[in-house]
């Protein structure tokens, strides 16, 4: 079982999401389980959780898991919460964005 740490840039955002798309694409081929690093993202907006959720999907399907490296912090949880996931969040998402303790 092959594992791999992924380092988020510091801006993922509508103009930045594809390089990063690639990115993770490229990772994922040479790995099972990924660790994703985002303590250096500054900056991020929905297309972000938009992929993160995409990655989490397609990864399931071949048997694969992601997983944040640690807890997502303060300038992520707003997003979250801004953009509603924090609504109703499913038990698998709270545990993916913070490791089973969501912040309330």
């Amino acid at each position: 079982m092959s594992s791999c740490v992924i380092a988020a840039p510091a801006s993922v955002t509508v103009r930045s999401v594809a390089a990063f798309g690639r990115d993770l694409a490229v990772a994922f081929d040479a790995g099972e389980h990924f660790s994703l690093d985002i303590d250096a993202l500054v900056e991020a907006d929905l297309s972000f959780v938009q992929l993160l959720h995409a990655a989490r999907a397609h990864l399931a399907t071949e048997g694969k898991s992601i997983r944040l490296a640690r807890p997502a912090g303060p300038a992520v949880t707003a997003l979250l919460e801004r953009a509603g996931f924090l609504a109703d969040p499913a038990p698998a998402d709270i545990d993916f964005w913070f490791h089973g303790d969501c912040p309330r």
